[in-house]
């Protein structure tokens, strides 16, 4: 997956490329222009600091600035979430909530203790540093945001996290040792077995971890009084930048899950690590099934048959506890939610001809599918997939115009009495890159 983006990021270099943003708007209302003839950058590496007052992220060297405004656009950065205490997403990191990237931040202010209906806390803390954990642990570097002692607190939440969450299970469930293979260990670093025969916490052993990446690939702009700001303006995997605190992939059937409690984060098990949901409130958490439908934490924890394969992608700590982000079965279906209808990310396409794109529809009994573009519903056409009770769609050449209708809705009606069951709109001018 990196591989994908560091050659994305080094075509956009390599290539001479038209001005894909023109102006930019700072945080303070300064307003930027692309340097002309256009100087391109790219990076995709560690966060060394991060500069809350400029809005700058600072990485293999480069400052690079976040802006309020993109050609006249807002500008979020990606892999970030903000969630309320319903669980609703909020958007995702924007200069207006900058400081939110901030481990003290996180670890302090912005949690978010309510339990997700009969599940666990929302997110009650991060378990890693945006910096690297030796990084973390000093304030040797003068003026860089780092908190030795919020580096405690997050290691702290991941013993607190990993050993309530393996107190839910049968024993037999994961290893015999997990507790000593996840750190927590005797004066003599003896692995511990028993959660009843706990050690002093002094004795445990936090993992090290690295730092979040920063990815971003743009170009030089200059403000009024020719001061230089790298601005990101090429979108890599559908974002222009993207904090990514690690990209961590496992794949496999989920032995065991279980829903938390007001203490206990929601969790199953996967082979010998215990996935844990995220619980950082920097950064989203995605359950969902086939067709990009969504997957409720009860569906996912507690009725998804045993050995159901999934793909997961979170941050680890250690080799054992994952926390997750992104939780993908593809070939489930919540019935909880009805209907669906939705389109694979990467079939997205826009030409002279109109725009294209792939996706299914669930279930295919009892359903039509259409296509709103402002005022006008335009009937889709599906082909069944009998065996596994979906249908698919192959919309071609759709007149989509980018400026009157930057945005499209499937619909999906019941059959019986015409009625709306499910909508789903999608911003297509930005996952198109225009």
């Amino acid at each position: 997956m990196r591989i994908v983006s560091v050659l994305a990021a080094s075509a956009a270099i390599a290539v001479v490329r038209p001005s894909l943003a023109q102006n930019a708007v700072l945080h303070d209302g300064t307003v930027v222009t692309q340097k002309i003839p256009v100087e391109s950058f790219a990076v995709e590496g560690p966060i060394w600091d991060i500069d809350l007052a400029r809005r700058q992220i600072v990485s293999m060297g480069l400052h690079v600035t976040i802006p309020a405004m993109l050609n006249g656009r807002p500008f979020e950065m990606g892999n970030t979430a903000i969630v309320d205490n319903e669980n609703v997403s909020l958007g995702g990191i924007t200069t207006e909530n900058f400081d939110r990237l901030s481990d003290f931040n996180a670890a302090i202010r912005d949690r978010v203790f309510e339990t997700d209906i009969t599940g666990g806390p929302i997110r009650m803390g991060p378990v890693r540093s945006i910096f690297n954990s030796f990084e973390a642990r000093s304030r040797a570097q003068q003026d860089v945001d780092r908190w030795p002692m919020v580096q405690k607190q997050m290691e702290d939440n991941y013993f607190f996290f990993a050993r309530n969450a393996f107190a839910q299970y049968p024993i037999g469930t994961l290893p015999d040792n997990f507790l000593g293979l996840i750190g927590i260990r005797t004066e003599t670093g003896e692995y511990v077995s028993n959660l009843q025969q706990l050690p002093p916490r002094r004795f445990w052993r936090y993992p090290a971890s690295s730092a979040a990446s920063f990815n971003a690939t743009g170009s030089i702009y200059v403000d009024a009084s020719g001061n230089e700001h790298l601005i990101p303006d090429f979108l890599i995997k559908g974002a222009f930048a993207s904090i990514v605190i690690a990209e961590n992939v496992k794949v496999g059937p989920i032995k065991a899950g279980a829903l938390g409690n007001w203490v206990t984060p929601d969790s199953f098990v996967m082979g010998n690590i215990l996935v844990i949901l995220n619980q950082d409130p920097r950064m989203p958490t995605r359950l969902t099934g086939v067709g990009d439908s969504p997957l409720s934490r009860e569906f996912l924890l507690t009725q998804m048959p045993t050995g159901t394969l999934v793909e997961v992608v979170g941050h680890m700590v250690g080799e054992h506890v994952m926390f997750a982000e992104t939780v993908l079965a593809e070939t489930t279906f919540d019935p909880s939610i009805g209907a669906w209808a939705g389109v694979r990310p990467t079939s997205w396409r826009y030409d002279e001809d109109g725009l294209q794109f792939v996706g299914d529809m669930f279930p295919m009994t009892g359903h039509r599918l259409s296509v709103r573009l402002g005022n006008t519903e335009i009937a889709v056409a599906t082909t069944p997939v009998p065996e596994f009770g979906y249908a698919r769609f192959d919309v071609r050449d759709l007149p989509a115009d980018p400026i009157a209708h930057p945005t499209l809705t499937l619909v999906v009606r019941r059959l019986s009495d015409n009625q709306i069951v499910r909508e789903h709109e999608y911003d297509w001018r930005a996952l198109v890159g225009l």
